[in-house]
């Protein structure tokens, strides 16, 4: 039957496990998916298949953009790939048709066709083919089924569903309401399929006992499609030459040379050797041969992942930390009893890897293409989405989502919770009478159900055939060629994925090096170690690391504080360490790190992990600690794997009983196997391994080394390539804190990137908010003959749009284009105004009197807002230094001196007050599922790392914003000498727009009463 699951695009509506389990739960053995034009969830469901103890028939249903259709069913291998060539031709052939297509991709293939033309056709050109009798016997049937016996073919009936019981019909309709983008009363009544739910096999024969051949012939068709899944092993990237493995053995030994000088070191030799036995054995010589390919040309990558510990990854330059010097394990990338396939990820400078992934794309053709993302409908769209639907107009659907908390679970947006929900403070006083219940109720069923295909950021499979006989492939939105599968398809398919990943802080090192070569130093890089550097390793103790790659998170700012440590070996412990659900053992690693006394666990671990203290840090600590206590390499490494699975839990159930068996075997008592087990389960979820935590942690210590030697040179790079953890806001006050002047923008000496030289930074034209690429490339190219002269030569030159020559004015980029004696930027917006008006009336591009009118003094509120506005900063000063009068007003301590008190201050909780600038915030859940936010707070002073607990996040997230400045309330917290702050209550700032003094009341009513000082007047926020 034509079963179809939520892999039909906007359609269907149960995922291929619960279609599974209610299949069978009806007493059906054998299962037919056909998705729309598709095979996104062929693997899902094999998987299901499998766990309900079903016969998988693998098919497709093929349907035009007129609605001519048919279904395609599997027999052997030919016909699977012929299959994929079928809905390759028909997401990529602009003007495909069922019969051109059958013509040549029929072989090996089951045909259902429910109509009768196209069965004629079938049947002249020899397909396996049968008349589809779709529904219920009936007038249209009868006439089908008699053209069948005509042509001498079978009939099968053939049920389209898309739901399972009637009362998910009105999801079906719902979603088809969204894709065709209407609301549920303006719904064409073709657009869905009413009735298209699963019957089960005893109603599926009383409906067809009129006709029991058509029975029979349903369980032949079944008992004909024979392949159960189309697997064929590991699929590797083509190698041209005859020998693979002696090719790499080459290169791999001329790199080493490279690396390690002549005579190689013995145990160079006999690692390499090792490596290249498993590599040749595995077949994967052509992998890292196409790899090394793909990387020469390029001057600056990073390869990372657990292919980083390999030696001859690291000979050929496709890595760059050495895995003999960093004790490396290899079989966390390749061993003998692997069977999936494991990858190698390589990061480009984010600007080159578009280029990268062409090239690859170009080479390779019809053997290449990209890893697909299935993007799924999150809680937040459903509600809008559905909201839309219903016929709710956009502003009132926006004031609820925009409202709704950023962690929104689908399992809490039901009618169960909806007192939860109305009454949450963030939708306190917001009016939700007539269908918004519903709309909640039917969000929360359609959350998490796939609604379209995007590109992966940077996997690639390259086959040695065209790769439409592996999988279906179509074009993405940008154009290039996906896989229909994920990531975990391909691999379930054995095709083997390479990662061309976009990497930012690659870009920012290629800069800064430029910018240092440009100002007549240099560094070479051949010899450069800064892991080796003293006072980067000061700079990291410190943690100040804002800017330099992985480490500039907040969280392992703190932590590199609270170590106290900056060398390589523990910058790699914590780049690893951070990560969901492993904060306990970050404490306990903090107290072992700084002399607490411990003992191993189980002194069968005690060698595995005594390099980190006793704790598990990587990934493969997994695989290690599991095969001291029985495992093979092969099962440990299947049981790092399933922790990073979506769904898990019942094969953690089983790998969690063979565990525990296992120690109790070895004598490992049963409360220390569950402590081992939890620190197991501490990598559920994102975590790193040994080797990509050693890469990142390479890359993070050389943007720190520039940081700490080359301070402008560095920042200008970081803002410019607009990437990393924080605003270009929170970069320009880190530039200050670093002793940086800030140059303002300016036409004749700005760059359209931002530069450094010594101790100034100059802002780039690119910071200034409304020019486009193209005026500021204008700008750039005309002042390369001579200097722009006057506002009315940089016009007629430049010639930007009105509205950009504003924004220019306003960043102070045309300061010195007017005699400083006449600093006031309303005379170039006057001037601005008499050149479009001289334009308009004379046709000449200079007015005949250009001189302007007295015009009164310049508001230095208004001139400051003006450039806030089109540049996000000020460029002579931090905006929080013009609070003043309300720091006096309200005794609150600027940043510096609040994390500087005496340590009375900490042990007594003394409630204080900071007026802070947000820059960033992290949200988190609580053990109970509530949720919280780490905050960064900073004034002109210094920063400050705040944290907003569970009750405070509830009272106030709903006043958080990207950034701003607020008035806290709360204490100061210290834990290994390092401070934070607990916000208790927040009150942001906020300026008019107006050029008035705008009044913001700072009195606040908290769960625990009254707040601020209620016996004085509202805050008086003054820009003056």
């Amino acid at each position: 039957m034509g079963l179809h699951s939520s892999y039909s695009l906007l359609r269907g509506t149960v995922a291929p496990r619960a279609l599974c389990r209610y299949a069978r739960s009806l007493g059906y053995t054998t299962l037919a998916l056909t998705d729309c034009n598709n095979l996104y969830g062929l693997w899902p469901f094999l998987a299901a298949c499998g766990e309900e103890g079903l016969r998988p028939i693998i098919g497709a249903e093929l349907r035009t953009e007129d609605n001519h259709r048919l279904f395609a069913l599997v027999k052997d291998q030919t016909g699977y790939r012929n299959l994929c060539r079928l809905l390759t031709d028909r997401h990529c052939q602009p003007a495909f048709e069922l019969a051109h297509g059958l013509n040549t991709h029929h072989e090996g293939l089951l045909v259902l066709v429910p109509d009768p033309d196209l069965l004629s056709h079938c049947r002249e050109i020899g397909a396996d083919a049968m008349a589809a009798l779709v529904g219920r016997p009936n007038q249209g049937n009868s006439h089908l089924r008699q053209k069948a016996r005509r042509l001498g073919l079978p009939a099968v009936p053939v049920q389209d569903c898309f739901f399972l019981t009637s009362g998910n019909e009105a999801l079906h309709r719902l979603l088809r309401a969204i894709a065709a983008n209407s609301s549920l009363d303006r719904l064409d009544a073709g657009a869905f399929d009413s009735g298209a739910m699963l019957p089960t096999p005893k109603q599926w024969q009383e409906r067809f006992q009129p006709w029991p051949e058509c029975l029979l012939a349903a369980e032949e068709a079944a008992e004909r499609c024979t392949l159960r899944s189309p697997c064929r092993g590991l699929v590797m990237p083509p190698w041209p030459g005859q020998d693979a493995k002696g090719e790499l053995r080459t290169r791999a030994y001329r790199g080493a040379e490279q690396r390690y000088g002549r005579p190689l070191p013995a145990a160079v030799v006999k690692r390499l050797e090792h490596e290249l036995t498993v590599i040749g054995s595995m077949g994967f010589a052509s992998y890292f041969l196409v790899v090394h390919d793909i990387v020469g040309p390029v001057a600056r990558t990073c390869g990372r992942g657990s292919g980083a510990a390999s030696l001859v990854a690291y000979c050929l330059r496709i890595t760059n930390v050495c895995p003999l010097r960093h004790n490396l394990y290899f079989e966390r990338f390749l061993n003998p009893g692997r069977t999936d396939a494991p990858d190698i990820d390589i990061d480009f400078a984010w600007d080159e890897r578009d280029r990268i992934l062409a090239t690859v794309l170009e080479r390779f053709g019809c053997r290449a293409a990209l890893v697909a993302n299935h993007v799924a409908l999150q809680p937040r769209a459903a509600i809008r989405e559905t909201a839309k639907v219903f016929g709710l107009p956009e502003g009132e659907i926006s004031r609820i989502t925009k409202k709704l908390p950023w962690v929104w679970r689908a399992d809490v947006v039901g009618t169960d919770h909806w007192d939860e929900i109305s009454k949450s403070p963030q939708l306190r006083g917001l009016d939700f009478t007539g269908p918004w219940p519903m709309i909640f109720q039917m969000a929360a069923r359609i959350s998490g159900i796939p609604r379209y295909l995007s590109v992966h950021p940077g996997g690639v499979v390259i086959t040695p055939d065209p790769i439409c006989d592996y999988v279906p492939v179509q074009r993405a939105a940008k154009g290039v060629p996906i896989i229909q599968w994920e990531k975990d398809g391909a691999e379930e398919a054995g095709l083997v994925k390479i990662d061309l990943l976009g990497n930012r802080s690659l870009g920012v090192i290629r800069d800064a090096l430029a910018e240092v070569r440009a100002g007549g130093r240099e560094i070479d890089e051949a010899r450069w170690r800064p892991e080796d550097d003293a006072a980067t390793r000061r700079t990291l103790t410190q943690g100040k690391t804002m800017g330099c790659f992985y480490i500039e998170s907040p969280a392992t700012r703190l932590l590199q504080q609270r170590s106290r440590r900056g060398d390589f070996k523990h910058l790699v412990i914590h780049s690893s360490i951070i990560r969901p659900a492993a904060n306990e053992f970050i404490r306990e690693y903090l107290r072992r790190l700084h002399g607490g006394d411990w003992q191993p666990l189980h002194p069968l671990v005690a060698g595995v992990l005594d390099e980190t203290y006793g704790i598990m840090v990587y990934q493969e600590d997994v695989s290690r600690v599991a095969v001291q206590f029985g495992f093979s390499h092969a099962d440990g490494d299947r049981l790092r794997k399933i922790m990073s699975k979506k769904d898990k839990k019942r094969q953690l159930r089983d790998y969690r009983e063979r565990f525990l068996a296992a120690a109790a075997e070895r004598g490992a008592c049963a409360q220390v196997a569950e402590r081992i087990w939890a620190m197991m389960m501490s990598f559920d979820g994102y975590s790193f391994c040994k080797p990509h935590s050693a890469s990142y942690a390479r890359v993070s210590f050389q943007a720190a080394y520039l940081k700490t030697h080359f301070p402008a040179e560095f920042m200008a790079a970081v803002i410019s390539n607009q990437g990393g953890f924080y605003s270009t806001f929170a970069y320009v006050s880190e530039a200050r804190r670093l002793g940086l002047t800030l140059q303002p923008p300016d036409v004749n000496s700005s760059a359209i990137r931002w530069q450094g030289q010594g101790r100034e930074l100059r802002v780039g034209l690119m910071a200034v908010s409304g020019v486009s690429r193209a005026t500021l490339e204008r700008i750039f190219s005309q002042r390369q003959d001579h200097h722009f002269t006057s506002v009315f030569d940089f016009l007629a030159r430049a010639v930007p749009a009105r509205d950009e020559a504003e924004a220019l004015i306003h960043a102070g980029a045309l300061d010195t284009l007017q005699p400083r004696a006449e600093g006031n930027r309303g005379r170039l917006i006057w001037l601005l105004a008499a050149w479009h008006r001289g334009r308009k009336t004379t046709g000449t591009l200079f007015p005949l009197d250009p001189t302007p009118p007295p015009l009164p003094p310049e508001e230095k509120r208004q001139r400051l807002r003006n450039q806030y506005q089109v540049l996000g900063f000020l460029c002579d000063c931090h905006p929080i230094t013009l609070f003043a009068e309300q720091r006096r007003q309200y005794r609150s301590l600027s940043v510096h001196t609040l994390l500087h008190l005496p340590q009375a201050a900490v042990d007594r909780r003394q409630r204080l007050r900071c007026i802070g600038w947000m820059i960033t915030g992290k949200l988190v859940s609580t053990r109970k599922g509530e949720p919280m936010e780490f905050l960064s707070f900073e004034d002109e002073t210094g920063l400050m790392e705040c944290t907003l607990f569970a009750r405070g996040y509830a009272e106030f997230c709903h006043l958080l914003t990207v950034g701003g400045p607020f008035l806290l309330s709360g204490y100061l917290d210290e834990d290994f000498s390092v401070r934070t702050f607990t916000i208790e209550r927040l009150v942001p700032l906020r300026l008019s727009s107006s050029m008035r003094t705008p009044q913001t009341k700072v009195v606040g009513q908290g769960k625990s009463g009254v707040w601020g000082n209620p016996g004085q007047p509202e805050l008086t926020v003054d820009f003056s």
